[in-house]
């Protein structure tokens, strides 16, 4: 063999070495991606099963929906409040309440939270329901127990009632003895006796408000509706109540509205709610000056401003005008009167109509801007006459 062939020989093996090694390296590479994806996937499981060991602990019940409504997955504590299927399995039995909870979160993919009561066959729970939007179109929904704090509310509420109503004789009282003693004192005297019936009036008008307050609390109150009740008879009805305090103010009111707006309601109560919202315009509109009323009328839905030029509500107070007892003033408050209860009656009436009440400043007085809107035809939970 010639030293040409040997080389080419020599060559040819160490060929056929490298491609022998090729496919094991191959192997070696494949083994090594599939043990760290192996590694990852139990970590992963890992850290799945921590997060599902803390939401089983967790006081507060979870249920996950898919875009179906099947279940992927529940708490134990979930149970108690709901009626769960299998895995995989429509959620068909589930509050309307929480089920419209549900959708919302899902159409509209933002945070919706209520309260919520629930009945089961293991008993009534009122719970604070979370829905929750996730990838997929799937929603988490969380359930935290109310209950305690509900009758903690409800014995705050007869406590409050059970008080008021017994302050009503001793001061009914008081005024009865200072009106018959007020003629028959001199002049300096009268005027601490005055003074004392204006402050015995004003405990009269918080009694009052505590006991209206406290019978909507309690679901005690029944509303009447009536059909054809004009809300501009009513607005007028209501400004010659409150005209006499106007004149003190040197306020002025100025009704923009079609020549009737008619709704199917209670009339009494919503009197009771326009005269607070009116009372609080006129309370708080500059010396001088007007305050604005103006009703819309739409096929289906009424709206009824009320627009101040006084100094209106604290951007951060917003969401608790309608508390009771609150003052955005409290000094100021004091000087004006009021209760502090009136908007929150406000609220109680209206949403007993199935309606919707808001307050913002308004952006051209810098007042306050109470905003009703009512059904023309709410579905009505009494008798309509």
């Amino acid at each position: 063999m010639s030293q040409g062939e040997r080389c080419h020989n020599r060559g040819g093996r160490h060929a056929r070495g490298e491609g022998a090694v090729w496919p094991w390296l191959a192997v070696g590479i494949a083994s090594g991606a599939l043990l760290g994806a192996l590694g990852t996937w139990l970590a992963l499981r890992g850290s799945i099963a921590i997060y599902r060991a803390l939401l089983e602990a967790a006081p507060v019940a979870y249920v996950l929906l898919d875009s179906q409504n099947r279940l992927i997955a529940a708490s134990s504590l979930a149970g108690r409040y709901l009626e769960l299927p299998a895995i995989g399995l429509p959620v068909v039995e589930l509050d309307a309440t929480l089920m419209d909870l549900v959708l919302q979160a899902r159409r509209g993919m933002t945070v919706q939270q209520r309260n919520v009561g629930l009945k089961t066959v293991r008993g009534d729970w009122m719970v604070g329901a979370l829905a929750v939007p996730l990838p997929g179109l799937r929603v988490g929904l969380y359930l935290d127990d109310q209950s305690a704090v509900a009758q903690l509310l409800q014995q705050r509420d007869r406590w409050v009632g059970d008080a008021a109503h017994e302050l009503k004789t001793p001061l009914t009282s008081i005024r009865l003895v200072a009106e018959m003693v007020l003629p028959r004192v001199g002049p300096d005297q009268q005027r601490w006796l005055e003074r004392l019936l204006g402050e015995v009036q004003r405990l009269n008008l918080l009694v009052q408000d505590l006991l209206e307050f406290s019978r909507w609390q309690a679901g005690r109150t029944q509303l009447n509706f009536k059909e054809g009740v004009d809300l501009v008879q009513l607005v007028e009805q209501t400004w010659a109540t409150l005209e006499p305090l106007a004149e003190r103010r040197q306020v002025r009111i100025e009704i923009d509205s079609p020549a009737s707006v008619n709704v199917c309601a209670d009339e009494e109560r919503l009197y009771r709610a326009l005269l607070n919202l009116l009372d609080n315009a006129v309370r708080y509109s500059p010396k001088g000056e007007a305050f604005w009323v103006r009703m819309r009328s739409q096929p289906d839905w009424v709206t009824i401003e009320i627009i101040d030029g006084g100094p209106g509500f604290p951007r951060q107070d917003l969401d608790r005008v309608f508390e009771r007892f609150y003052r955005a003033d409290p000094a100021r408050a004091r000087q004006t009167g009021g209760t502090g209860l009136g908007l929150a009656i406000v609220r109680q009436i209206v949403e007993a109509h199935q309606g919707i009440v808001k307050a913002d400043n308004h952006p051209e007085t810098g007042g306050a801007w109470l905003s009703v809107r009512l059904p023309v035809r709410p579905v009505p939970t009494a008798t309509v006459r």
